[in-house]
């Protein structure tokens, strides 16, 4: 009797073991699932509040000569970039056109003397020919998005990852915010002065060590005591922002004049900076880059 009710034993407990692992396997799936989830939807939330992503830049270079162009093909007997201003211009904001060198010349422009591949500047590389790199040549008024320059005339710079601190530090010629958590964590806000051109708002993210900022998220920002909060308005396709006294702070090299302090913004002010410009599709973005050698520099790319 004895050996049928161990053997009956033996039999349910072989029965249970793969019900009880079944089970212990199942919930550890659905728990590891429900974290796979949870994550992917604060990745995606975080990455859907600008949507744009990295540059897929791996290689850069700098210019070690002078003299040189910038060619329409790997070919030195080819076009060369040329820049052209506008003759009778009184103002501080002539209009530029970049055009090839085999192109007819516009009415009332004249060629500018200024090489657009002056020693020193940095082109990110897009491609090679030969003997020749393919560089972006996006600018904020050149639409010719590349162009060929000797390999011979340029050198290798490596660049390193833009922290958050580096950003707001007080040295720099812009003022700067981070957000470091929640919702818009890694949105970048930078708010600069000019004396010719103003004070101007930007919205962008710190991605993969890169500032990326599309060029529709930069915001014409002034001091409205008339507001009883910060205020963004789109007129003709461009931001504006307006701001009171309280959130005013001097502005730099200028203490006439004033600026948004990021410093003062609240989270709900944040939310309404960022979520009035993201309504609008990016087309083109400003990179920002750290080379340790030159310090920060800039190029231009098309949002795919």
């Amino acid at each position: 009797m004895k050996t049928i009710k161990t053997r009956l034993f033996i039999m349910l407990w072989g029965m249970l073991i793969p019900m009880l692992t079944a089970n212990c396997s199942d919930k550890k799936t659905i728990e590891k699932t429900e974290t796979a989830e949870t994550t992917a939807e604060t990745t995606a939330e975080t990455e859907n509040v600008i949507k744009v992503s990295a540059p897929s830049i791996k290689k850069f270079v700098v210019v070690t000569t002078e003299d040189e162009g910038l060619y329409k093909e790997a070919n030195t007997d080819s076009p060369t970039l040329t820049r052209w201003i506008e003759s009778d211009c009184e103002s501080d904001f002539c209009e530029n056109i970049y055009q090839w060198s085999d192109q007819p010349a516009k009415p009332g422009f004249e060629l500018s003397t200024d090489i657009m591949p002056w020693e020193g500047r940095v082109f990110p590389v897009l491609g090679e020919e030969g003997d020749f790199y393919k560089v972006c040549t996006l600018n904020e008024w050149c639409t010719i998005e590349s162009a060929y320059i000797p390999k011979a005339c340029v050198g290798d710079i490596e660049p390193a990852p833009i922290k958050a601190d580096m950003l707001e530090a007080e040295d720099n010629d812009f003022k700067c915010r981070v957000i470091k958590d929640g919702k818009y964590k890694d949105i970048v806000l930078m708010d600069e002065y000019d004396e010719l051109d103003g004070e101007t708002l930007q919205v962008g993210v710190l991605i993969d060590g890169f500032v990326v900022t599309p060029v529709v998220y930069y915001i014409d920002s002034y001091l409205d005591n008339e507001q009883k909060d910060i205020i963004i308005d789109e007129t003709e396709g461009r931001f504006y922002c307006k701001y009171n006294k309280s959130l005013a702070m001097t502005a730099d090299d200028n203490e006439h004049a004033t600026q948004l302090d990021l410093k003062k913004l609240s989270a709900e002010q944040i939310a309404k900076i960022v979520d009035s410009v993201t309504k609008k599709k990016p087309e083109f973005v400003n990179c920002m880059v750290h080379f340790p050698a030159k310090g920060l520099e800039y190029f231009y790319y098309k949002v795919k």
